[in-house]
């Protein structure tokens, strides 16, 4: 159902405010981290069938990010498929190229399965910085977390939100866009539970 599944997501949704792209704040920022979501290696596919709309929604915003301020983009996240090619930071690298970004600015480690080894792999390099974190706003709150506990700064730039900013009690039949919102909520939820507790 519509509401329930609004509920359940938006605590974590709303944790972080959004940042617009006219804002000063991420300007003084000193990088643009991407977490990566998926891809789909089908070379049959149009280019932009290929991301799934986690992928396409941070990569995008930072992207547009980019071309307000150019600050230097660093991308994480290792192969997705024992199937696939190339690493998940490499599809990434190939989106920011062809959104025109310059391939001097993208800084990719092929290295990480999850969120956590993405940040143990991404911070060598970010130590000592402050970073803008862009990813699904439902995942900010985990995802943060790994960041801080590696010493590293973080301004919190949320994207792809699954609820809106102001709600209200509907009645509505079941469908699958609320199926999603749920799994994607008790999935943060668990992965939550396991950071705090058994991490």
């Amino acid at each position: 159902m519509t509401y329930p599944s609004v509920l359940l997501i938006k605590s974590l949704e709303d944790k972080y405010p959004v940042v617009f792209l006219q804002s000063q704040e991420w300007r003084k920022t000193d990088a643009i981290v991407v977490l990566a979501c998926y891809y789909f290696e089908d070379d049959e596919l149009p280019f932009i069938s290929r991301w799934p709309n986690c992928s396409l929604q941070r990569n995008l915003h930072a992207a547009l990010m980019y071309k307000v301020h150019a600050l230097p983009i660093y991308l994480g996240a290792g192969m997705s498929g024992t199937k696939n090619k190339l690493s998940l930071a490499e599809h990434n690298q190939s989106f920011f190229e062809i959104m025109g970004i310059n391939s001097a600015d993208i800084i990719t480690i092929p290295k990480g399965s999850g969120t956590e080894s993405e940040a143990k792999a991404l911070s060598p390099l970010l130590q000592g910085k402050w970073i803008s974190l862009v990813t699904s706003a439902s995942h900010l709150p985990r995802a943060v977390k790994y960041f801080e506990d590696l010493g590293i700064k973080v301004l919190p730039i949320p994207v792809e939100h699954l609820s809106r900013r102001k709600i209200e009690p509907m009645i509505s039949l079941p469908n699958a866009s609320s199926l999603y919102r749920s799994e994607r909520a008790i999935h943060e939820y668990l992965g939550l539970i396991y950071q705090h507790y058994l991490n």
